[in-house]
This record gives structure tokens, C-alpha cells and sequence, in this order.
């Protein structure tokens, strides 16, 4: 449950969410080359498969979950009747604070493997120019707030933002 005016965390089960994430993006991967027959991987290593997961599940993903691990315990944000600050950062700490008259869109979205979790990601969209990242002549739209919640928790997340606005 979000409570108003109090620092609300998010779900300890996100954490085991972005591990299984990040297990099957590594295994996909991983199964690709033992799919597509290739005389140069046959020669290399008839378990290159199994060697590519092993070296990516303990050298990318491994550290990678350590790092979400600790950024999600550290997250935390405040609704207040008016506005949400989200602070965050493992090395650089960083707290936005969002006025909800400022909210032009909340959605709340996510695919089958967050929802297996019980999850939704909640993002918050303004009009502000800092949604917009540019690279190599792509723009890019960030939102201005990202949570993930429980999936009740974020329809009333949405709701109550929305409701802001009548």
C-alpha cells in the first residue's frame, strides 16, 4: 500500500524480477549459436552454448543483479497530495520531485514476464524537454518517473495522479 506523506519503498520481489529478467536475456543468447549450426563453432567447442551462459550468468549478470539489488533498495519515493519525489542513486544520489499539474500522461505498462511477478511499471510523462534524449540523430523519449509496483498498488498510483487533474 502507498501511503501519503510517508518514504514508501519499492516491492523486494522487483529484485527477483530483474534476475529472472536477466537470466533469460542471457540464455536466449546462449542457445542462438547451438541453434544455427556453424562449422566454426563446432570447432571451437561443442559446448559453447552452455559456456557463453556460464561466462555471461557469472561475468555480466552477476554484477548487473548485485547493482539492481542495491539500487532498489536504496529507491524510495513520497507522494504527497500534490506532487511525488522519486530519490534514487547507488553512487550519485539524485531526487526529482514531479508536480502533478505538470502530469500529462500516466501509464502503466508491462509484458507478461513482470506481470508473472504480480508488477507494473508506472511511468509518469510531462512536457518537459528532459524527456528527450538525442543520439546519433535519434531522439529517444525517457519518462520523467519510472517506479515499479504492485500491480493494485500502480493502478491507484495512476488514478490518484489522474485524479489530480479533474
Amino acid at each position: 500500500m502507498i501511503e501519503l506523506n510517508k518514504l514508501n519503498k519499492i516491492p523486494g520481489k522487483v529484485k527477483w524480477y530483474f534476475l529472472v529478467k536477466l537470466i533469460v536475456i542471457t540464455l536466449v543468447p546462449s542457445l542462438v549459436p547451438s541453434l544455427v549450426p556453424s562449422l566454426v563453432l563446432v570447432l571451437v567447442s561443442k559446448d559453447f552454448g552452455r559456456a557463453m551462459f556460464m561466462f555471461f550468468l557469472f561475468f555480466v549478470d552477476l554484477p548487473i543483479f548485485i547493482y539492481l539489488a542495491i539500487y532498489y533498495s536504496i529507491l524510495t519515493f513520497i507522494v504527497e497530495n500534490d506532487r511525488i519525489t522519486i530519490n534514487s542513486g547507488v553512487i550519485f544520489k539524485r531526487s526529482k520531485s514531479i508536480p502533478f499539474d505538470k502530469v500529462q500522461n500516466v501509464e502503466n505498462v508491462g509484458g507478461p514476464l513482470i506481470r508473472l511477478f504480480n508488477l507494473s511499471k508506472v511511468n509518469i510523462w510531462t512536457s518537459s524537454p528532459e524527456q528527450i534524449q538525442v543520439h546519433k540523430k535519434e531522439t529517444e523519449h525517457e519518462p520523467d518517473g519510472r517506479l515499479e509496483l504492485d500491480s493494485s498498488d500502480a493502478e491507484w498510483f495512476k488514478n490518484f495522479i489522474l485524479s489530480k487533474h479533474s
